[in-house]
């Protein structure tokens, strides 16, 4: 009898931990964003911005290579390609380029294109002044957009970096339908 009453009271603590992970597991995905947004981990800009200066007056002599790289996660509906691999420019300038997104799906995509800058300590002397990732794409079927980015890289840029790279994944957005 006595072993009975430990086997339900650990079965019942064991319960009580499991549903304690599976809740643990739905706090990570948020949790993890909110420390890749104040710290940068990963590349990740979308909240740095605010951090950043705005533009500088100051103009580098100093010459720096951005690369433009692009992904995106259906190949079968969507053709997204940098209109340039690689830029030579100067902190502190700003400076324009832009994506090419091609919807090759008879249906209308909505997308978004997330960021990420290599090395990830730059991340935070990249400035986004107009970017597409900013918000959400809709693109017709067969249409082609180009969406226009505007940036410049503080002067303050460590010295020992030579190369920026920037990133894009695009996303095709699903549509979740509720039940009425």
């Amino acid at each position: 009898m006595k072993d009975m009453k430990m086997n339900v009271k650990t079965a019942k603590k064991l319960i009580i931990v499991c549903f304690g992970m599976f809740l643990f597991s739905f706090a990570l995905v948020p949790l993890y964003n909110v420390i890749c947004d104040v710290t940068g981990l990963n590349g990740n800009t979308s909240n740095l911005r605010e951090k950043t200066e705005q533009h500088s007056e100051k103009i580098s002599n100093e010459k720096l290579n951005i690369q433009f790289i692009s992904n995106e996660i259906n190949k079968d509906k969507i053709d997204f390609k940098p209109s340039e691999f690689e830029m030579t420019i100067s902190p502190g300038k700003v400076y324009s380029t832009y994506f090419l997104v091609r919807n090759k799906s008879s249906s209308i995509i909505e997308g978004q294109a997330i960021p990420s800058v290599s090395p990830n300590e730059a991340s935070i002397y990249l400035n986004k002044i107009k970017c597409f990732c900013f918000e959400k794409q809709i693109i017709e079927p067969g249409e082609v957009v180009k969406l226009p980015l505007y940036f410049s890289v503080s002067e303050k840029l460590p010295v020992r970096i030579k190369t920026l790279t920037l990133s894009y994944t695009f996303f095709d957005l699903v549509k979740v339908s509720k039940k009425d």
